[in-house]
């Protein structure tokens, strides 16, 4: 009987991987490190691949928040929100921000905006495409609209830029003919 790998693969097993051609279908790099594929179904387990660049005291959003929700595709680089601090390192980028409590949920023991803040804060600032798959993925796990406009409306002060935009798209996502 195996056991499940639950940590980043050792080079030897890495070693392993590459000889038989198999490493593309196997694993996955996020930040940096080799994780199996099948280590990286679960939200708490895409959580657990981002942990070591994570401070338990920060609040993951962005497209890194939108990967521990949904899947796809890993981050190059997580953006982190924190009331106190600002700044960057090689993985992570840190902005200075407070988000509502309602916005922010547990995941693993680690803090991230919820599914609709994460999209609607990609919908106001991401790329026009990035923008655009965000609320088709919200749309896609189930997430109303309503849902969606409301955690719109709590963002305020400098995080109100881009609201006139993500209100576009949410509404022209939601309004289209079924495909």
């Amino acid at each position: 009987m195996t056991t499940a790998v639950v940590e980043a693969l050792t080079d030897r097993e890495l070693g392993l991987l590459r000889q038989a051609s198999t490493d593309p279908l196997l694993t996955e790099q996020v930040l940096g490190l080799l994780w199996p594929r099948d280590r990286l179904v679960l939200p708490r387990q895409r959580m657990h691949a981002l942990r070591p660049a994570l401070l338990p005291s920060v609040v993951l959003t962005g497209a890194g928040a939108l990967w521990v929700h949904a899947g796809g595709t890993p981050p190059q680089v997580i953006v982190v929100a924190s009331p106190e601090r600002c700044g960057h390192t090689p993985r992570t980028l840190t902005r200075r921000v407070r988000l509502p409590a309602v916005d922010v949920t547990d995941i693993a023991g680690q803090r991230c905006t919820t599914l609709e803040r994460t999209v609607v804060d990609l919908a106001r600032t991401a790329p026009a495409l990035q923008a655009v798959q965000a609320v088709l993925c919200a749309m896609a796990r189930g997430t109303r609209r309503a849902a969606l406009l409301a955690a719109l409306e709590r963002c305020r002060g400098s995080c109100g830029v881009g609201r006139p935009r993500a209100r576009a798209i949410i509404h022209a996502a939601y309004d289209a003919p079924p495909a």
